[in-house]
């Protein structure tokens, strides 16, 4: 009676362990991450045909796994164009957004360094400054971001990470009062 007992410990022992192991490889994404990234926005804020221009900038933003798939997020950025062209002032986009990210599936994972994949979408609020940001100079208005990207682990804890976003603004100007921004972010991510 305690040799069965023995071996069905064993055996349950043994199958638990092997579904932990099996849940830690399936979702590779960390339990939360810390990046400071460098952001380049392509904007149209000049009403009238493209009138588009670029803006540089930084960020920082973290994450918070909720569920093993989704994860909170919380991302500040600031972005500026010197002389814009054209017209030669300043313009600079101060962001607070909050929102939901998705780590998407993985099928190629093959090692340690396979890329994670992420879905994202951000609500909050943009703030425009300088004299090119017209009606809207000093205004915070509402703004959303939708994209995703990956992060590249190169280490345990670190990795690189690329990402593309629509960067939606709505600020006030002559024909209307929303702007369709690309963002490409790049940057360094602490991962535990």
């Amino acid at each position: 009676m305690r040799l069965k007992a023995l071996v069905w410990t064993a055996i349950l022992a043994s199958t638990a362990t092997a579904v932990g192991q099996a849940a830690s490889t399936r979702f590779a994404h960390p339990q939360g991450d810390v990046a400071v990234t460098w952001n380049w926005v392509r904007t149209n804020a000049q009403p009238g045909g493209c009138g588009c221009f670029y803006l540089n900038g930084g960020g920082v933003s973290g994450s918070l796994k909720v569920t093993p798939r989704w994860s909170a997020v919380l991302e500040a950025g600031v972005e500026h164009n010197g002389s814009v062209p054209g017209v030669g002032t300043a313009l600079t986009l101060d962001s607070l957004h909050l929102g939901a990210r998705y780590a998407l599936p993985q099928p190629w994972k093959n090692n340690n360094h396979a890329p994670l994949p992420f879905a994202q979408i951000l609500a909050g609020a943009t703030r425009a400054e300088g004299a090119e940001a017209g009606v809207a100079n000093g205004e915070n208005r509402i703004s959303a971001l939708l994209g995703g990207g990956a992060d590249f682990p190169v280490r345990k804890h670190i990795a690189l990470r690329a990402q593309v976003d629509y960067y939606l603004t709505s600020f006030e100007n002559t024909v209307n009062a929303r702007q369709n921004n690309l963002r490409v972010v790049s940057g360094a991510v602490w991962r535990w």
